[in-house]
């Protein structure tokens, strides 16, 4: 069931499921979601979970784009207010910023790491179409922060940075890298790739 064809009522009920998976991810993986006790928790029946989310793939996928929005919001309304620095600067300096935000909210929750690398590799069709709705509007957001860089360039710097990053997540989450080297591969790409917009 997709959010634009519910009620606010129903809208609300699907916030209270991907908040309770988002919850839960802070203390498990995603192995260890259940869920019935994805429905306890958010208070919402089995049988309307399954109505919006057939699958706990589904539900983990949507979970995952929630929380994406929730760094998404932060990040504007810092941008909107100033209150970072870097946000502002140039071209390199914002897009440097912004990957290691994302970077350092996958090292505080390192389970959000794990469910990121499982779900980019779903063969799920609804995973793989929640995933690509979220990427557009992050590549969205992202050649905003570029005005100014060629499309072509701005389209590269995109694909090389995001891939380090994907590529970078599954090294970490397992174990054949540190979490320093996962960032500086990330933070290193960028720099090279945008080298004349700092």
């Amino acid at each position: 069931m997709s959010p634009d064809d519910m009620t606010e009522g129903q809208r609300r009920r699907r916030r209270r499921l991907t908040t309770a998976v988002i919850e839960m991810l802070a203390e498990t993986g995603p192995d260890g979601i259940q869920m019935r006790e994805v429905s306890e928790r958010s208070g919402v029946a089995m049988g309307t979970l399954y109505r919006y989310f057939p699958a706990k793939e589904h539900l983990l996928a949507a979970a995952m784009v929630a929380w994406n929005d929730i760094l998404a919001e932060r990040l504007e309304d810092e941008r909107r207010s100033g209150r970072r620095s870097g946000v502002h600067g140039p071209v390199l300096e914002r897009v440097t910023d912004l990957y290691t935000r994302q970077m350092r909210a996958f090292q505080r929750g390192p389970h959000f790491a794990r469910l990121e690398v499982e779900l980019q590799t779903s063969d799920d069709p609804y995973v793989q179409d929640t995933l690509d709705e979220r990427s557009a509007a992050n590549r969205t957001a992202l050649f905003e922060m570029m005005d100014g860089v060629p499309a072509e360039r701005a389209r590269l710097a995109s694909l090389a940075i995001g891939s380090t990053m994907l590529n970078s997540l599954i090294l970490w989450t397992t174990g054949r890298i540190a979490f320093p080297e996962a960032l500086r591969n990330v933070q290193d790409v960028a720099r090279l790739v945008l080298a004349d917009h700092m």
